[in-house]
């Protein structure tokens, strides 16, 4: 008899202990989908070189400028990714702080990327012109 209720106390145990693995393990849509997907983000990179190439000075600008063609670039590329942070289900601030974060890893990224381009324009003897003069 004793056996026989420690058997089903085991029972019951083990399956309480498996149904709350199911529903544990059961995680809502929301909760297992990043908030920002790796299309985003490649399109975001893709915008970022493009921006920072088409704001880059000649070769012999200061860091200064470099730094304010990142910011401005970083601006542009993340309008959609700063969106989809506000529209995610979190918190007003959670959002906030992920949004500014976001947003100085890209500058960083965008500076990163002002370096290289301006490295390879270098490297390549590559020198960019302007209307004012004359392409001389």
């Amino acid at each position: 008899m004793r056996l026989t209720m420690l058997r089903i106390v085991l029972f019951v145990a083990m399956a309480v202990l498996c149904a709350s693995c199911r529903t544990e393990a059961q995680l809502d849509p929301i909760q297992t989908a990043p908030i920002i997907d790796t299309v985003e983000i490649n399109a975001r990179e893709d915008c970022l070189y493009r921006e920072v190439a088409r704001l880059l000075e000649p070769k012999g600008s200061p860091p200064t400028s470099l730094q304010n063609i990142a910011m401005a670039a970083a601006r542009f590329c993340s309008h959609a990714i700063v969106a989809r942070f506000h529209r995610a289900s979190i918190s007003g601030s959670d959002a906030q702080n992920l949004a500014r974060d976001d947003q100085v890893k890209t500058e960083q990224r965008a500076f990163a990327i002002g370096l290289e381009l301006r490295a390879k324009r270098t490297k390549t003897g590559v020198t960019v012109l302007t209307v004012l003069d004359g392409g001389n």
